[in-house]
């Protein structure tokens, strides 16, 4: 359909999936005029690649995706004099990168609209909004921020055309910067199962290999980026043995995650099941971290739900959250720092008045149309828009001249077709995303680039790597 109005859909690194799986949401909820293109910084997006390669989401068949490294990734030094003086020369800091990386893509896609899913617009981002003065930009900003965060953050709201606030079913807990702000436009709340075909209990059980006639305990205690995600999970598995050892266990075991527990006798581990959301109907009850995502997709399937906060996950008031959502009677909560609580809150989960209590509630939770609600406001602006700039137009890609006067503090790399050089990583500039993303640098193409794109690439690219 050539008439379709091209979109990026951009993410920041996060913690887990979160931004992520919002925006695919929103992609699979697009209307036929657009066509949506994803920019992420998460490490998590060969997960995301790989399922829609092998016709996991068969919703986003063709979504055309680019990874951009984080600033937190490897080639950036992290401490050491080089470190120090990259802080100090804001030129070869991450922020020029991401700002040409953004404004790259959106010339070869030709967006007509930039949405960005976050909670910090990053310099690069801003100074990209204004080179792209003709291009709409969207902040998709979840409210539920923990208490006093991000004032800084906020005051760059203006630079935005729409703001948009997914809604959340602890909404009336939200104690946060952004509750009583009036300068986003509030939908429905966002889950990614409202875009899939979901599977009944039979097919479930099918596709994640589970026995039919068990009852089922899905552990999903999150990615465990910042804090310990073990005990909760050893906690409910001694508290299932005691209390109801015919239940089967099934735990969560994404990339993003290291629970330690090995292989551990009668637990089946998803190993990066994507996207589990689809397939929510094989469980009798879930033991879950806090986030948005988890919390809408288990409630939303109306799966009876032990909710165990992190407390430490940067602007995420996950314990705002579960202690609303159980205010509701929607589901039980505890503290991970509580192991007394977290097996007396399994062990109340695990009966079947409980059960049912929680199911009933989340039966009469709000619907989850945030994400197609979020993709008719993005048309409104993308349908009405002109076509961005040209690679070749607008001010220069890649590094300043005057640059060429400072110290050379670019991250040394092989190319390919190099001679191998002992301490020094092969830089790759190719359209393969690799099934793991390390230290090693990878510049990540769309696929189907253009040759004009990947001579842009290349020149943004010698602005943090000296080959």
């Amino acid at each position: 359909m050539p008439d379709r109005a091209p979109v990026l859909l951009v993410t920041s690194n996060g913690v887990g999936m979160g931004h992520l799986t919002r925006q695919l949401a929103v992609a699979a909820s697009a209307p036929r005029d657009l066509r949506p293109v994803l920019l992420s910084l998460s490490g998590a997006l060969p997960t995301v690649a790989s399922a829609v390669a092998r016709g996991a989401l068969p919703e986003l068949s063709g979504l055309r995706t680019e990874y951009c490294p984080s600033r937190r990734s490897g080639w950036l030094p992290r401490r050491g004099p080089a470190a120090a003086l990259r802080r100090r020369y804001p030129p070869y800091q991450w922020e020029p990168y991401f700002r040409d990386r953004l404004r790259a893509l959106v010339a070869e896609t030709g967006a007509r609209a930039v949405v960005f899913d976050g909670v910090v617009p990053y310099r690069g981002l801003r100074e990209a909004r204004a080179e792209l003065a003709t291009t709409p930009f969207v902040w998709m900003r979840r409210g539920m921020w923990r208490e006093g965060v991000g004032a800084d953050w906020l005051q760059h709201a203006g630079l935005f055309d729409l703001v948009l606030e997914p809604g959340d079913i602890a909404s009336e807990r939200d104690r946060g910067l952004t509750r009583r702000r009036d300068d986003a436009q509030r939908i429905a709340p966002i889950s990614i199962a409202s875009a899939l075909r979901l599977h009944d209990r039979a097919q479930a059980r099918e596709a994640l290999g589970l026995d039919p006639d068990r009852p089922a305990l899905l552990l999903t205690p999150g990615t465990g980026a910042l804090e310990d995600v073990a005990s909760p999970v050893r906690a409910a598995l001694g508290a299932v043995r005691r209390h109801q050892p015919d239940w089967q266990v099934v735990v969560t075991s994404p990339a993003l995650a290291r629970h330690g527990l090995g292989d551990e006798a009668d637990v089946v581990l998803l190993r990066d099941t994507y996207p589990l959301a689809r397939s929510l109907a094989a469980f009798d009850a879930a033991v879950s971290a806090a986030g948005y995502n988890s919390v809408h997709e288990l409630l939303g399937a109306r799966v009876p739900t032990l909710l165990v906060p992190g407390l430490a996950l940067g602007a995420d008031d996950q314990l705002g959250r579960a202690e609303g959502v159980a205010a509701l009677g929607a589901a039980l909560v505890a503290r991970p720092d509580d192991p007394a609580a977290l097996e007396g809150g399994v062990a109340r989960l695990l009966e079947e008045e409980v059960r049912q209590s929680l199911s009933g509630v989340c039966a009469d939770l709000p619907a989850h149309l945030g994400a197609s609600q979020a993709a008719c406001a993005v048309a409104d602006l993308a349908l009405g828009a002109p076509p961005p700039v040209g690679l070749d137009e607008g001010s220069a890609l890649g590094p300043p001249r005057w640059r060429a006067a400072l110290p050379d503090l670019r991250t040394p790399v092989a190319v390919p077709g190099s001679r191998p050089q002992v301490g020094v990583p092969t830089l790759r500039l190719t359209e393969e995303l690799p099934d793991q993303l390390g230290d090693d640098p990878v510049e990540h193409l769309v696929a189907g680039s253009s040759a004009a794109y990947r001579r842009a690439r290349a020149r943004v690219a010698g602005g943090v790597y000296r080959a």
